[in-house]
């Protein structure tokens, strides 16, 4: 199943080097965040790109999702933040934030895990402005230590226990401090970047763990990530993160082996990335695994260079055209999967001429990433019902 992932998603990437036998001279992407090219390809508008346009219908399961909205901040100042990185340019316009109710709405999910929120009081605002019908009656999100002022957060519509933090775990990195950031989501005005604070030792961006607690004692603890964001030479610092989450995976299995345990997020990592294959390696198990049916019979075909790029876009999660996010399952959780339930839901893309340095986006623009989502049935013995506290976390 992962070969067959691998294959669609590098498919395309045999190409220079038959170029580059036949003497031809092609494009190469030197970074792992450069966009595929687009040279050789007619540019295309804004639209629906990646994804499905609509969310399947749902059944009676549990259905779990992880969107990146793109720096949701809320139009109340923040006196705790520095204004190099935060507020007027990054406020929310009420175009974009109905654009992501409107994906929300959706998608449709039961518990839902966000990237990129300002605050706890920026979402409940958000939730009670545009989601107030929507169930999601349980809320929580954590201060990541991240100097932009974003974290990650969850909307859930069962209850939220145990929510925690890491922001003063140690990673296992090298003494040499990362170089000046390269976060995108930076503001476009002033040069900001130069003087970003940089500390490869912590998380970037602290993972938040949560607990869930569904019908007959059954609990999900879910790890919402966002990895560190830039190209290759951020590689380690995103490893050591990986490397350190999933110390605390196997702190839990070793306590309870049929744990239902999930990874999910913005891994701000590619499917052949060094980060992403910690994760396979420690044996957990990636939830397109759990796309269609269909979609894992057609990849078995001989299929057209535009058919396997059909395909491939489908499951895009970033609007440059690659898959960085993910749902990560444990064995105990992945066994309560619904088959076929994996999906990427389409938003507008705002198209190949847009630059979001200098642009302003599209009307009806939601976010850069596009929500995923999977469904499970809550199936436990009472022996799994358990949930052991994490490691050395920060609980508030």
């Amino acid at each position: 199943m992962v070969g067959s992932y691998y294959a669609i998603m590098m498919s395309f990437r045999l190409i220079p080097i038959v170029c580059m036998a036949l003497g031809l001279c092609v494009p190469v992407a030197h970074s792992q965040d450069a966009a595929p090219s687009t040279t050789a390809k007619e540019k295309r508008g804004p639209g629906l790109r990646y994804g499905i346009a609509d969310a399947p219908k749902k059944s009676r399961a549990i259905r779990l999702a992880a969107y990146n909205l793109q720096n949701l901040f809320d139009r109340v100042d923040d006196p705790t933040l520095d204004n190099k990185w935060e507020e007027v340019a990054l406020q929310v316009s009420e175009d974009r934030a109905q654009a992501l109710s409107k994906a929300i709405r959706r998608l449709d999910a039961d518990v839902l895990f966000l990237e990129e929120i300002e605050s706890k009081e920026a979402l409940t605002w958000f939730r009670d402005t545009y989601l107030k019908d929507m169930g999601y009656v349980h809320l929580e999100s954590l201060d990541a230590g991240y100097y932009r002022g974003v974290e990650q957060s969850v909307l859930s519509r069962y209850p939220i226990k145990n929510a925690r933090v890491f922001l003063d775990t140690k990673l296992a990195t090298s003494a040499k401090q990362d170089a000046a950031a390269t976060d995108k989501k930076a503001p476009a005005s002033g040069d900001s970047s130069s003087s970003a604070p940089e500390d490869s030792s912590k998380f970037q961006r602290s993972p938040l763990a949560v607990d869930i607690e569904f019908k007959d004692g059954y609990i999900l603890t879910a790890y919402c990530i966002h990895h560190k964001a830039g190209g290759e030479k951020f590689n380690d610092h995103r490893e050591a993160e990986a490397a350190k989450i999933i110390e605390f995976v196997k702190a839990h299995l070793a306590k309870n082996p049929s744990a239902n345990i999930v990874l999910l997020g913005d891994f701000n990592s590619t499917p052949r990335s060094t980060c992403r294959e910690l994760y396979r390696d420690a044996g957990l198990i990636n939830g397109y695994d759990y796309r269609s049916e269909a979609d894992r019979l057609k990849e078995k075909e001989e299929l057209s260079e535009s058919d396997r790029a059909a395909l491939r876009e489908k499951y895009t999660t970033h609007e440059s055209g690659r898959p960085i996010d993910y749902i990560m399952l444990s064995e105990g959780f992945a066994k309560d999967i619904v088959p076929g339930s994996f999906f990427v839901l389409s938003t507008l893309h705002p198209g190949d001429a847009y630059d979001w340095k200098k642009d302003e986006p599209p009307a009806g623009y939601a976010s850069d990433h596009y929500p995923m989502a999977i469904e499970f049935t809550p199936n436990d013995q009472p022996s799994k019902a358990k949930a052991p506290k994490a490691p050395k976390a920060e609980s508030k």
